[in-house]
């Protein structure tokens, strides 16, 4: 693969730190008719990704690509992938967020009367000697992190109240806290805990655990606000509670992502961990910059700004007479937040018959900014098909790990979060604009991606959620627009069996399917 075949960026400009500059995108783009008919395809590689690795997929994918058209890279530098690692491998080592989880997953179960048996919560009452023999086999088997989605309805109590927040007895549960020993000493290992409150709580100063987290923790919990002396059994008790409000709201309105994965997003949102404003845990992993680093590919000068570039080169060539005989743009993952940016400045520098081909593959982009698109843009694609999966591998695809590989289940990483990088986006890191311009956090955000939104019309309806409906329309008019993995056997251009969000771009049924629509 030649300098010809990619555009490499940082916060989406050229500068001294990047291999490109805006005279070697002319070059391209002179090379894209000369050599290659005029037959381009933008590949925009997935977030989470540093230099070498985006380097290495477009060497991978040149070949893939070549046959049938001039491939071309764009390598925008977004190696947050190892904050997100490093933050849930901080969790996997927590004695107080492995608590949490254990006593969430029992008042939850408790609420919903439910038992966890062949992975899946079963209706019918329970005793509470069951309930903790169902936590402890959930927390103890790895094959058992993930509880599959279940329709969940809270029954009118005695008032008619459906509210599942108002099942929640904080009286009850401090008393519950309070007398349950592994409870007590996960929080005396939090650090800066007087000796003899941590004594109390049955841990000794050999056993104090300090990481962000832990001391977050204790920030929290002390008795005194700025101090670290005295756990607050009130202040625990209010935490637990706002968690577990949270938890069968989610399910209350079928909004949950399964019982653990919920559980664990509830409590990253509850702690706050990151910051102290709102979406703390998109914020620490500079989810919302990386998003940002896609706007800025598009500024105004050509000379900086590597998306700018390529389409001020296209409209040159264009306006000398050129003719491109194919334009396709191929998005993964966040890539497709990248194809929406493109669309949107395509508008305004090329001419209105300049149409392009869309290939999403497993797309991270809300259907919020998707419909902003369609509504304003959507002229400009000619053709579109995505590549995503089935919902049941969507959950399956934990985040870290695989828990085929864990030696009978000694590693606990994978146990953090059981479901795909898409979960973990819509469940955690997206936020919403509120009315005044400020941030507001936002669990379950409709992503393009999953299949759970699109297909689930009774949750996600025209009434409360218009984006997604919008979309909806949109691809209905469509036939073959969007492909579910597994999908083999079918037409030219229909199959995928990719089972793991990031291996769209390296599975031998998609790269066919791609070539057949290049």
């Amino acid at each position: 693969m030649t300098d010809f075949h990619y555009i490499h960026s940082q916060g989406g400009k050229f500068g001294d730190a990047t291999d490109t500059s805006a005279a070697d995108v002319d070059a391209l783009v002179e090379q894209l008719f000369t050599v290659g008919q005029g037959k381009l395809a933008i590949h925009f590689h997935g977030g989470l990704v540093d230099k070498a690795a985006g380097i290495a997929t477009a060497q991978r994918l040149h070949n893939e690509y070549t046959p049938q058209a001039f491939p071309v890279f764009y390598v925008w530098e977004s190696g947050v992938w190892e904050t997100i690692r490093n933050n849930l491998s901080e969790l996997a080592e927590e004695p107080v967020f492995k608590q949490l989880v254990r006593k969430l997953l029992q008042y939850a179960l408790e609420r919903m009367g439910g038992v966890v048996a062949t992975r899946s919560v079963l209706p019918g009452d329970v005793d509470a000697r069951e309930v903790e023999q169902a936590v402890d086999t959930f927390w103890a088997e790895p094959s058992a992190a993930h509880i599959p989605y279940r329709e969940f309805r809270p029954q009118e109590d005695a008032a008619g109240t459906r509210s599942a927040a108002a099942w929640v007895n904080a009286d009850e549960i401090q008393a519950d806290l309070e007398a349950d020993p592994e409870f007590r000493r996960s929080l005396g290992t939090l650090p800066d805990l007087e000796s003899g409150s941590r004594s109390l709580l049955g841990a000794t100063s050999a056993e104090e655990h300090r990481s962000g987290f832990s001391e977050l923790l204790t920030e929290q919990l002390s008795e005194e606000a700025g101090t670290r002396g005295i756990i607050s059994w009130y202040k625990v008790t209010k935490l637990v509670v706002r968690i577990l409000r949270g938890v069968l709201k989610r399910y209350a309105s079928g909004r949950d992502h399964g019982l653990y994965a919920t559980v664990v997003e509830e409590i990253v949102r509850g702690v706050k961990i990151g910051g102290s404003g709102l979406n703390e845990w998109g914020q620490a992993l500079q989810w919302n910059r990386m998003k940002q680093d896609v706007r800025d590919a598009f500024g105004p000068d050509p000379q900086v700004y590597a998306g700018t570039a390529l389409l001020d080169s296209l409209r040159r060539a264009l306006e000398a007479g050129k003719t491109p005989e194919k334009l396709t743009l191929i998005g993964h993952s966040t890539g497709a937040i990248y194809i929406a940016e493109w669309l949107q400045a395509a508008d305004a520098i090329l001419p209105p018959e300049i149409k392009f081909d869309v290939i999403f593959l497993a797309p991270a982009i809300t259907y919020e900014r998707f419909a902003e698109c369609l509504a304003h843009n959507g002229g400009r694609i000619r053709s579109f098909r995505s590549f995503a999966m089935r919902d049941e591998l969507e959950r399956d695809d934990q985040v870290w790990g695989d828990d085929t590989q864990l030696g009978g289940g000694s590693d606990l990483r994978r146990f953090i979060y059981p479901s795909s990088l898409l979960y973990l986006v819509a469940g955690i890191l997206e936020s919403d604009v509120g009315a005044n311009g400020d941030i507001v956090d936002s669990p379950d955000k409709p992503l393009v991606g999953m299949q759970r939104y699109y297909s689930d019309t009774r949750v996600y309806d025209a009434a409360d959620f218009p984006e997604v409906q919008q979309v909806r329309d949109w691809l209905d008019q469509r036939p073959d627009s969007l492909v579910w993995s597994v999908a083999q056997g079918q037409p030219a251009g229909m199959n995928c069996a990719s089972n793991d969000h990031g291996a769209f771009d390296n599975d031998p049924d998609t790269l066919a399917s791609i070539r057949a629509l290049l």
